[in-house]
């Protein structure tokens, strides 16, 4: 007892150090991504400050001495070179995208004497009647004596007097023929956007201080707060930490590939190299989808909200599915996938088919995983009992791969755990899918097991209670492509609904472009509504309008459930069209509840599947 008691000590200890350590490095981060913020602001305003002398240099040259030189006292403004030079300097601000250019030449007794701008307002008009002290501002005597010097010169952001105000200025010498300075040549810019800038910058550099300072004190203190209980569970909480790093680094390893190959696609110039990026980010998409999915379906199993939805299909098609699914990993490791189905197992069942799917598609993809190139896999369908429409299926997945030690086995059907703690970097995965599929198997009244040594491959067994229908015959393959060749389903671009019109309600406008695209060859007219209060004054004007709609949920101005209900009063209780489809990322059971109880007929989970988009769309619109 004391024992565990110090051993649990020794794990709190490394609980706060770790906790120090994560602190002090996230306080490191915040500094270094403070000094980058700097950097940049730096470099934004360098970049600015160049593009002023730059212009302040074509500036210097873009009038002659002899044209400045005409205009000495304020009768000079009526010459006519006036407005012909001032309409080319309003020319030249828009070319260079600035504010103001202008003239001035320093009178040798502390003033300067403005020439000539582009300034349109007369009451600011520069012009030789006008003269400026450079005791009155430091800043202008500055100017003028680089100018003097023959040197460049440029402000500061925030360093200003009253006549610099909220300007970035640039200002260059403009040379005799001889080499004397006869008079400088400068250019402004509003400083506001940088202002705004740099004080956004400042307000999120002290959020980001201040908003890590809480969380440190906060975590701090909760760790303080420690009782019995939590010393307890310290090796569930140690599991989770884990399961946490686990799961980090396979979201981010399928983030990565999406944002490396979007690089390389959008760079890319033959098509080859653009389509395998784009195959590339394909699976990886559905790679991070599989990740959330096991994360999402492991909250419903810890919130006790993991249900099934049985309905009536076809055994062998649903294998087909998942064989189709998992064999291109089988392939390019030479792996033999080899599918048997007894011939006592019924042709139609009735039964939870994606929850099945996904026990199966977590078995083979681990039998998958762990056997080694130009192994052998053995999937085995038989049913073990029958009484009457009911029978017990038993579903084998056998591999000649690294096998399983007793103490792995031990661990494999544990919340949050592996087989062993390298597991994930040696070969990924989250270590969710044994649990969830135990959890699944359980509640379809059956049990899941496993049989292996270590070295000596591995069997994985699970049964399942189902209702049966009749089957015709037997059939095995052992080419994943046979079966996949079975497949009876409709192509997409053969489905035309032509003459029908659709309205999405969705106020992204991407997921829009999703299904203008993904429906662009079937004769569909599509029209668009960027939030639900949209749809209905669309619906108002005129409600006979649409054939289908589909839904968004979650949008400004009005959601996507109250634009039903309040779409579904405009209709009678004999004539409730059009159908309305909710088409969103809220994919529990509850959400999908709540949007058949507001009066929507049936429900698409983002990111969508092409092939149950098309589903739903037959459904509705044959």
């Amino acid at each position: 007892m004391v024992k565990e008691k110090s051993n649990s000590s020794v794990k709190i200890s490394l609980v706060y150090a770790l906790f120090f350590i994560s602190s002090a490095f996230m306080l490191l981060v915040a500094v270094v991504f403070s000094f980058y913020i700097s950097g940049m602001e730096r470099e934004t305003l360098g970049s600015i400050q160049k593009h002023l002398l730059t212009a302040a240099h074509h500036a210097s040259v873009y009038l002659t001495v002899d044209e400045l030189d005409l205009f000495h006292t304020e009768e000079d403004m009526e010459r006519p070179e006036w407005e012909e030079i001032r309409t080319r300097l309003q020319k030249f601000a828009e070319d260079t995208q600035v504010l103001y250019v202008y003239y001035w030449r320093y009178t040798g007794d502390g003033y300067i004497q403005y020439i000539i701008d582009n300034d349109e307002d007369e009451e600011y008009m520069v012009h030789p009647a006008m003269f400026f002290s450079l005791e009155a501002d430091e800043i202008s005597a500055e100017a003028a004596l680089a100018i003097e010097a023959g040197k460049s010169w440029i402000t500061d952001l925030g360093v200003y007097t009253d006549s610099w105000d909220d300007l970035l200025t640039a200002v260059v010498p403009v040379f005799n023929d001889d080499g004397t300075v006869y008079c400088g040549a400068g250019v402004d810019i509003s400083d506001e956007v940088l202002v705004t800038m740099r004080s956004n910058i400042r307000i999120m550099r002290f959020m980001l201080i201040f908003s890590l300072l809480v969380s440190v004190l906060s975590g701090y203190l909760c760790m303080r707060s420690y009782n019995k209980k939590a010393i307890q569970s310290v090796n569930a909480s140690l599991s989770k930490s884990q399961f946490l790093s686990t799961m980090s680094h396979e979201i981010r390893t399928p983030l990565n590939a999406v944002i490396g190959m979007t690089a390389i696609g959008k760079k890319a110039q033959e098509i080859d190299k653009k389509d395998r990026a784009f195959n590339k980010i394909e699976n990886a998409s559905f790679q991070l989808l599989g990740v959330i999915n096991e994360v999402l379906d492991m909250a419903k199993i810890e919130a006790n909200k993991l249900e099934l939805s049985p309905v009536e299909f076809d055994f062998e098609k649903m294998l087909q599915k998942v064989v189709e699914v998992v064999s291109y990993r089988a392939e390019e490791k030479g792996q033999l996938l080899t599918v048997n189905i007894d011939s006592n197992v019924p042709e139609r069942i009735v039964a939870d088919d994606q929850h099945l799917a996904q026990v199966v598609t977590n078995l083979l993809s681990n039998a998958i995983k762990f056997t080694p190139e130009n192994g052998r896999i053995e999937l085995t369908a038989y049913v073990v009992e029958q009484s009457g429409d009911e029978c017990r299926l038993r579903i084998d997945v056998a591999d000649n791969g690294i096998g399983i030690s007793p103490k792995q086995q031990s661990r494999l059907f544990k919340m949050y755990a592996q087989a062993e703690d390298d597991t994930s970097r040696k070969f990924g995965g989250t270590g969710l899918g044994l649990v969830i599929s135990k959890r699944i198997v359980e509640l379809m009244g059956g049990n899941i097991w496993v049989e292996s040594e270590l070295g000596s491959g591995a069997r994985f067994i699970f049964t399942v209670k189902v209702l049966q229908k009749i089957r015709g015959q037997n059939y095995i393959s052992e080419n994943p492509d046979a079966i996949a060749a079975k497949s009876d389903d409709i192509s997409h671009m053969d489905i035309r609904f032509d003459g029908k019109k659709m309205l999405i309600v969705e106020d992204i406008e991407i997921n829009r472009e999703i299904i203008v695209s993904i429906l662009e060859h079937t004769g569909i007219l599509i029209d668009s509504a960027g939030n639900g209060k949209e749809a209905l004054d669309i619906i108002e004007a005129e409600a006979d309008m649409y054939d289908i709609i589909l839904m968004d949920v979650q949008m400004p101005v009005m959601d996507g459930l109250e634009a039903t209900r309040r779409i579904r009063t405009l209709y009678s209780p004999q004539n409730n069209k059009p159908p309305i489809i909710a088409m969103t990322a809220n994919a529990f059971k509850d959400d999908i509840e709540q949007c058949l109880e507001a009066g929507m007929n049936d429900h698409l989970s983002k990111p969508l599947d092409v092939e149950r988009v098309f589903e739903v769309l037959r459904n509705y619109l044959s």
